[in-house]
C-alpha cells in the first residue's frame, strides 16, 4: 500500500485530491458508517482497487481525508494567527477571527467537511485520536494566543472549546440562521464571523467576571 499519509496537499497528485475530495462527500453523505469503498470509487470514478491500493482501508481513508482538510484549514489559521497583533485592544476579536474565517471559507470545505468536522467536535472514539493529532496542535498555539491577551489558561481552554462548538452551529451554512432570523438573504461571511467572534467575546468577558 502506498503511504500517503502525512504528505503535503501540494504533494497530492490530481487522482488522490480527486479520492480525497470524492470520499469527503460520500463520509458526509452517508456517515463513516453507511459510505462504502464502491460508493466512493464510483464517485470518484476510479476502481475500487486503487483506493484499497493508495489507502488500504475505510478507516485509513477517513483519516486521510481528516488530516487533509485540516492541514488546509490549520495552515490558512496559523497564517492569519501570526498576523494578529496581541497587544492591540482587539486582540482577542482577531484571535477568534483567524479561529473562524478559514473553516468558513473555501479551506473549510463547504456543506460536506461541515459534518463531518461536527462530528469531530462530538469527539466519536473513533474520532479522537485524529483530533488530537490534526487539531490539538493548532488548538495550543490559539490557546496561548488568548493567554497572551490575558485569559489564564483555563479559560483559554474551556473558551477555545466553547467557540468550537458555536462553530459547529453555523458551518453547514444551510439557511436556518436567517430563517430563524426571518431574513431572506443569507448572511455574508464577514458579517457571520463579525456575529460569532462577538457573542464568543461576549461569553468569554462575562465568564471571566469574579
Amino acid at each position: 500500500m502506498r503511504d500517503v499519509v502525512h504528505k503535503s496537499v501540494e504533494g497530492l497528485t490530481p487522482a488522490l485530491r480527486n479520492i480525497l475530495a470524492s470520499a469527503e462527500v460520500e463520509f458526509a453523505e452517508a456517515g463513516f458508517e453507511g459510505a462504502g469503498m464502491k460508493a466512493i470509487a464510483v464517485r470518484a470514478g476510479v476502481s475500487q482497487g486503487l483506493l484499497h491500493y493508495h489507502f488500504g482501508n475505510k478507516e485509513h481513508l477517513y483519516a486521510e481525508v481528516i488530516r487533509h482538510r485540516s492541514k488546509k484549514i490549520n495552515d490558512s489559521r496559523l497564517v492569519l494567527l501570526d498576523q494578529v497583533d496581541l497587544h492591540a485592544p482587539n486582540a482577542l476579536a482577531q484571535v477568534f477571527d483567524a479561529l473562524f474565517r478559514p473553516t468558513l471559507g473555501v479551506e473549510g470545505g463547504g456543506k460536506a467537511y461541515a459534518r463531518i468536522f461536527a462530528g469531530l467536535i462530538v469527539g466519536h472514539a473513533r474520532d479522537q485520536s485524529l483530533v488530537q493529532e490534526c487539531y490539538d496542535p493548532t488548538a495550543e498555539r490559539f490557546i496561548d494566543a488568548m493567554c497572551q491577551c490575558g485569559l489564564d489558561r483555563g479559560r483559554a481552554g474551556m473558551t477555545y472549546q466553547f467557540a468550537l462548538g458555536v462553530l459547529a452551529s453555523v458551518i453547514s451554512r444551510d439557511g436556518r440562521i436567517e430563517r430563524l432570523m426571518g431574513h431572506e438573504e443569507a448572511l455574508n461571511t464577514d458579517d457571520l464571523i463579525a456575529a460569532l467572534v462577538s457573542f464568543v467575546i461576549g461569553g468569554t468577558r462575562e465568564g471571566c467576571r469574579p
